[in-house]
C-alpha cells in the first residue's frame, strides 16, 4: 500500500510539469474567447491582431502574443480590478491561427495546425506513405534559412539524433523522387523503373527486372549515367562469381540495358 501511494505521488508531481511542458502559446491571429463571470458586457470573442494585442472594453489593449491562455487570464484578471470587483476571467483558444507548419514538395502540399509541442519524427509519423518522397534531398526552413538535418537517417534509419522540436512558420519540402529512379531495359523480363536506393547494385536492378531474358547477352550490359556516360560491363563472370567487381554501384538516373542476340 505504501508503495501504491508513493507512486501515485509521483505521477501527481511529474504529469502537471508535462502539462506545462505542451501548454499552447497564443499567437498572432489566434481567435480567443474572454469570459469576465457576471459581466456579459466584458466578455467577448477578440482577434489577436498582427500586433500581437487584443482590445477590450475598459481595459484597452493588452499584448496576448506568446502567453498560455491561463497567463493571460490572471493578467486580465489583474487589469480589470480597476472596473469589476474580483474579476474571475477566463480565456480559450476558439481557433488557432498561428502555430501552422507548411508542408510542401511535389507529392504534397499541406499547413498543418500545430496544437502542441511536436518534432519532426513525429510529423513525418503522422504524414503516411513517404515512398514516393525524396528524404535525401528534404529541408527544414526556419526563418529563412535551412536547418541541418537528415530526414532519411531519421526516418528510416531511426536515427533519433537528427530530430528536432518543430516550431511554428517552418517550412518542410518534402521533394518528389521521381528523379531517384534507375531505368532497366533491353533484354530483361520485365523492363521498368525503379526506385533507387542507397546501396544499390547492377544486379539488384537486374533481378528486380525479372532477371535475364534467355536471348540476353549477360557479357554486354550497358550503364548510361545522367551524364550520358557510357559504360560498358561483361556480367557473365560475375554470374559464375569471377568478377565481383563488375557488380557495380548504380547512381539515380542510371540506364542499365541488356544486350540481346538470337544467336
Amino acid at each position: 500500500m505504501r508503495r501504491i501511494i508513493v507512486f501515485i505521488l509521483l505521477v501527481l508531481l511529474v504529469v502537471p510539469a508535462v502539462a506545462f511542458a505542451e501548454d499552447y502559446l497564443i499567437g498572432k491571429g489566434d481567435i480567443l474567447e474572454v469570459s469576465v463571470w457576471g459581466v456579459p458586457e466584458m466578455s467577448r470573442s477578440v482577434t489577436v491582431r498582427p500586433d500581437g494585442k487584443i482590445t477590450l472594453p475598459a481595459v484597452g489593449d493588452v499584448l496576448a502574443d506568446r502567453k498560455t491562455p491561463e497567463e493571460l487570464s490572471r493578467q486580465l484578471s489583474a487589469r480589470m480590478k480597476e472596473y469589476v470587483k474580483q474579476p474571475i476571467v477566463t480565456v480559450s483558444v476558439q481557433q488557432i491561427i498561428n502555430n501552422r507548419i507548411y508542408i510542401t514538395g511535389s507529392q504534397v502540399s499541406r499547413v498543418v495546425d500545430m496544437v502542441k509541442e511536436t518534432t519532426l519524427l513525429k510529423l513525418l509519423s503522422e504524414m503516411g506513405d513517404l515512398s514516393g518522397t525524396d528524404l535525401h534531398k528534404a529541408y527544414l526552413l526556419r526563418n529563412k534559412k535551412k536547418i541541418s538535418t537528415d530526414f532519411f537517417a531519421l526516418y528510416y534509419k531511426g536515427d533519433i539524433s537528427q530530430d528536432i522540436e518543430l516550431q511554428a512558420e517552418d517550412i518542410i519540402f518534402l521533394p518528389s523522387n521521381q528523379l531517384n529512379v534507375v531505368y532497366v531495359l533491353g533484354a530483361v523480363k520485365t523492363p521498368k523503373t525503379l526506385q533507387f536506393y542507397d546501396g544499390m547494385r547492377i544486379m539488384d536492378a537486374i533481378l528486380e527486372a525479372g532477371g535475364f531474358t534467355e536471348y540476353a547477352k549477360e557479357d554486354s550490359v550497358f550503364v548510361i549515367d545522367a551524364e550520358k556516360k557510357k559504360k560498358k560491363l561483361d556480367l557473365k563472370q560475375l554470374i559464375r562469381g569471377k568478377d565481383m567487381e563488375s557488380n557495380i554501384l548504380l547512381r539515380p538516373g542510371d540506364y542499365v540495358i541488356v544486350d540481346e542476340s538470337l544467336f
